[in-house]
């Protein structure tokens, strides 16, 4: 863009801020310890913090909650259930997005492996899938997302629920 288009710039950087994105804080238990499943946008630099929750923007019509199980099955290739509503948080960019505590459902469970990697994710839009410990999870994730984490141990007290339907 040149600098004649002063005024366009502006109004695509304000568009920008009014996005809004839904995701899951999917959570399992493994040998006493709630593991937090985390992606890495693929290109993106490992230098600093960039890992976050799968999520994506919410459709026309969609609610948030339908668009955060959508877009964790789509990054993540993992059926989930919302368990929790862990409010929203605003990102550096202006993106407001919507999180929701979830767990991995049943019929999904085989698509992990014993790393905690997941085996069906989306490689064209993440090159890392993986459940991390939740002190590690939140060294990774980008700051405004951690705030998400904050929000789920005050729900977590020492348990994780496990996938009912």
């Amino acid at each position: 863009m040149s600098l004649k288009r002063t005024g366009e710039t502006r109004q695509l950087s304000r568009s920008k801020k009014d996005l809004v994105s839904a995701g899951c804080v999917v959570t399992r238990s493994r040998g006493g310890t709630t593991e937090i499943l985390l992606v890495h946008p693929r290109g993106a630099t490992f230098r600093k913090p960039l890992f976050g929750i799968p999520k994506g923007h919410v459709e026309p019509g969609e609610q948030p909650a339908e668009a955060a199980v959508r877009e964790t099955k789509e990054e993540t290739g993992l059926n989930v259930r919302i368990v929790g509503d862990l409010g929203t948080i605003r990102q550096k960019s202006g993106k407001l997005v919507y999180g929701f505590w979830a767990v991995v459902h049943p019929d999904s469970e085989s698509a992990i492996d014993e790393r905690g990697r997941c085996t069906s994710a989306d490689r064209v839009e993440v090159d890392v899938c993986r459940f991390y410990p939740l002190d590690q999870a939140e060294l990774l994730m980008i700051p405004a997302q951690r705030e998400f984490l904050t929000r789920l141990r005050k729900h977590l007290g020492t348990r994780v629920p496990k996938a009912q339907l």
